[in-house]
């Protein structure tokens, strides 16, 4: 009997394969290729230009982290940005929060948005939710163009640094983040593998620092992004002290999460002492 095996391969160093039952969806919009494959071990995965983005068994953790972190942690979070997040797990965990009053989400390939709430629907379920805006269009020029001072939370929500998401780890993205929120405003992007060389981790950490005064990395665990710990960072231009996060606001939600906990949350800011070396914090 025929197997099919996805491989993602990561700079021709290491190899990661997942048993497939079928190919639900491929395709090539303007920007990538992206493909729905349905696996024995994660269920449905999206791929884009091969590489793994969510998954059904695993994509909580990541969306918890990057949507509920800055939400608990900022004084009174009202309107709030996501650049990429086309499959919606972000925007699903933000419409937890009734405070929050207005989510644009800021998302390049409408194919990835048409895909997802396909085949995503448990993912993708907010995208109609009346305090969400759909803007299919280019994030980096969507923050450069935006009012400043105007929101209390950017969430960076993007693919690797590499095609479509380069431009969203350059210095001048950061600084135009910065310029578009409050002064207690808070940006969280996704960061990569804390087991990634130092010149990819040191470089974003860089870029980041290029907007904001003070800096927070996260670490996790995402088994199907490479190398299996991710990691986060939260910054902004006041002083964050992410251990003493508004713990009314985070209990009116930790019961529905199935990664964040109160003792994760803590624990999540405890850097590994090889990755903070790294960093050079």
């Amino acid at each position: 009997m025929t197997e099919f095996w996805y491989q993602e391969d990561e700079k021709s160093q290491i190899r990661v394969s997942y048993k497939i039952k079928s190919i639900l969806f491929s395709d090539k919009s303007e920007f990538q290729t992206v493909d729905v494959v349905d696996t024995v071990a994660y269920g449905r995965m999206l791929l884009l230009d091969g590489l793994v983005m969510i998954t059904d068994k695993d994509e909580f953790v990541y969306h918890e982290v990057i949507a509920h972190l800055p939400v608990i942690n900022h004084p009174n979070p009202k309107k709030v940005v996501v650049i990429g997040g086309g499959d919606g797990g972000t925007v699903r965990e933000l419409l937890k929060h009734p405070e929050i009053e207005e989510i644009v989400l800021c998302e390049i390939d409408g194919m990835v948005f048409d895909a997802s709430r396909k085949f995503f629907p448990a993912v993708a379920c907010g995208l109609d939710d009346q305090r969400v805006k759909v803007n299919i269009g280019d994030g980096v020029a969507y923050m450069m163009d935006h009012k400043p001072g105007d929101l209390d939370i950017v969430i960076v929500d993007s693919t690797d640094p590499i095609g479509p998401g380069e431009g969203l780890f350059s210095g001048d993205f950061y600084r135009s983040v910065q310029k578009s929120l409050k002064p207690d405003g808070i940006m969280i992007c996704q960061s990569e593998s804390m087991w990634f060389e130092p010149e990819i981790l040191q470089r974003i950490y860089r870029n980041v620092s290029a907007g904001f005064k003070h800096i927070k990395p996260f670490v996790g665990p995402v088994p199907t992004y490479p190398r299996g710990t991710w990691s986060w960072t939260m910054a902004s231009n006041r002083s964050l002290e992410p251990r003493e996060y508004n713990r009314q606001r985070f209990d009116r939600v930790k019961a529905g999460l199935r990664y964040l906990n109160d003792d994760v949350v803590t624990a999540g800011f405890a850097l590994p002492n090889f990755y903070a070396e790294k960093l050079k914090i």
